[in-house]
């Protein structure tokens, strides 16, 4: 547990925490840095190997930490081969969206997401790669594979992401959070999820997105449907509007979040404890963001060190089953 409150303290430090990356080019296992003001695919250097598996585990971590956030203290109650596998994959999968979210030209970012994924497909087959992400995720298929169509899976969706950066309507929102979804569970467990599983993880995607949507805004990138947004009206002058649709999204979410502990059954020991805290955070998520007007906008809505701690000895008093 006290893993999960140092993790939740620094995720409360940090604004956008999507945004945020440790310092220098480390973070991303890039097979080549690059410079401010260059283009994705004029690269300056290659940086330094590393191979050391400690380190690569405690930047995986802290990669994922940054990207879960308020769910992160979910890892904590995972055992620790499981912690590491999951926060690799959670590490290699942010840097692939990173690379989808970039502005840029639409095929230099295809360029580095299938870099990223051949380099990968080296470490896991050909030998060692030394940068932290490829030496996190060898080190977790060694203990267990990593199922290949679930990797090409996670590599397809961030394709999607970079060249269709807005769903068109809900029901789209709806098919590309399941596919990425189905793509990470199905990494993590070795196995398809159920279609209840499948949507609970979805629906989670979905709310992440919907908690950092004043930082998106922000930064020209509108996770909401394009019939209920249309291009052109996402400026801080249209703030009814998004917040209308961040409505509908929330009233789509919360009978997803309340059929959840049908698939939670599903999953193995090991993962329901976890499962259960993100359950429950997500609730609380839901209801912060319901009851917080046009606040969402402005600064994402956050449990606290204090509300995480409580979530996770409420996850003791759930049986699920």
């Amino acid at each position: 547990m006290a893993e999960g409150s140092e993790g939740g303290a620094r995720s409360d430090a940090r604004t956008d925490a999507r945004d945020s990356h440790p310092g220098g080019e480390a973070w991303r296992a890039d097979a080549l840095a690059r410079s401010q003001h260059s283009r994705l695919d004029l690269e300056a250097r290659a940086p330094d190997e590393d191979h050391d598996a400690e380190r690569a585990a405690a930047l995986c971590a802290e990669l994922a930490r940054d990207l879960l956030a308020d769910f992160a203290p979910a890892l904590v109650l995972l055992a620790p081969a499981e912690r590491r596998r999951a926060q690799s994959l959670l590490a290699y999968g942010r840097t692939l969206f990173d690379f989808a979210r970039q502005r840029g030209v639409e095929g230099e970012r295809l360029a580095e997401i299938n870099r990223f994924e051949f380099t990968l497909e080296t470490a896991l087959t050909a030998g060692p790669v030394g940068q932290p992400i490829f030496v996190g995720m060898a080190r977790a298929h060694a203990e267990r594979p990593w199922p290949e169509a679930a990797l090409a899976a996670l590599a397809a969706a961030a394709r999607r992401r970079a060249t269709h950066p807005r769903p068109a309507s809900a029901r789209e929102l709806e098919s590309s959070a399941e596919r990425l979804a189905a793509a990470a569970a199905t990494a993590i467990l070795g196995e398809a999820p159920s279609p209840e599983l499948r949507a609970f993880a979805a629906a989670l995607v979905r709310l992440h997105a919907l908690q950092n949507l004043g930082s998106e805004v922000r930064a020209n990138r509108l996770p909401l449907p394009a019939d209920e947004v249309p291009e052109g009206d996402a400026s801080p002058l249209d703030r009814a509007l998004l917040l209308a649709a961040a409505r509908r999204e929330c009233r789509r979410l919360r009978p997803q979040l309340l059929r959840a502990p049908r698939g939670l059954v599903d999953l193995p020991q090991a993962y329901r404890r976890a499962a259960v805290f993100s359950l429950l955070a997500g609730l609380r998520l839901l209801s912060l963001i319901e009851d917080g007007g046009g606040g969402l906008l402005d600064r994402p809505p956050r449990l606290g060190a204090v509300a995480r701690l409580r979530l996770l000895a409420q996850t003791r008093f759930v049986r699920l089953g």
